[in-house]
């Protein structure tokens, strides 16, 4: 399930610090009702596999209505509005719960490092999107950069490794998680053939560099080409792809435009 969440705001514009992701994710967590929160804060839903407890949400950049400006001296970006924001979740209760808190509220405060004083927003507009229909293969949009990693060691080292779309690993890396995704919501496990895939179709030059609180975070954007059989269809639209979904990461549209 997608939320598409429309925000209006005291003047036509709002300034925010270039890296926001944590404050993004803040709001829904001090959205959803205390125990759902603390539930997914604390333990996520596990994957009995590999013993790893997923968050299962994911959410969009802010899109802004007018190309965003960047300053980067003062490293901030400039919103026009109205903002539109997309939230999704396969779990039924997280969406229940994040609706109704901001329907009851309504105005949202932001407030984050590099930010002088709190900032309002209000809630114009929240919808539910329709189901999207099952097409194989699937022309998607990245709303948010998609990240994909390996945790290795070198010299006796740990360190990451982000993976390019160009990368054989990219695509294994994605069905994996998705798989993963699936037991975790399921509870049943589910085999793949080379019928599944994800691939670049139209990339940015450079991968996307997000601070998230301390940890500085790689990803892509651009327009892959998808095909996944329809039990992980429906997971990508409402989990997102790669990792770290819940920290802004991973979510997708249906391409609308031409290649």
């Amino acid at each position: 399930m997608r939320l598409r969440l429309i925000f209006t705001g005291e003047r036509d514009e709002i300034t925010l610090p270039v890296h926001h992701n944590e404050m993004l994710q803040g709001i829904i967590y001090r959205h959803l009702d205390f125990r759902l929160a603390q539930r997914l804060h604390s333990a996520g839903i596990k994957d009995t596999e590999s013993n790893r407890g997923l968050k299962l949400f994911t959410f969009s950049r802010l899109i802004s209505s007018k190309k965003p400006k960047i300053d980067n001296q003062r490293k901030t970006i400039t919103f026009h509005f109205p903002l539109t924001w997309i939230v999704a979740s396969p779990v039924q209760e997280f969406i229940a719960s994040f609706c109704n808190n901001l329907i009851k509220k309504r105005t949202l405060y932001l407030q984050c490092q590099g930010l002088a004083e709190e900032k309002a927003i209000y809630l114009d507009e929240l919808r539910l999107e329709p189901f999207l229909a099952y097409k194989l293969p699937e022309i998607v949009e990245t709303l948010s950069p998609v990240t994909v990693y390996r945790t290795e060691e070198k010299e006796g080292k740990t360190y990451t490794h982000y993976f390019s779309p160009h990368d054989p690993e990219f695509n294994e890396l994605i069905l994996f998680n998705l798989l993963r995704k699936y037991r975790a919501l399921t509870g049943k496990r589910l085999s793949l053939d080379e019928k599944s895939y994800i691939k670049p179709l139209r990339i940015s030059d450079h991968e996307n560099i997000v601070f998230y609180k301390d940890t500085i975070i790689k990803g892509w954007s651009g327009i892959f080409e998808l095909a996944l059989p329809p039990e992980l269809f429906s997971l990508a639209f409402t989990c997102g792809l790669g990792s770290k979904n819940s920290q802004g990461f991973g979510c997708i549209a249906k391409w609308r435009g031409d290649l």
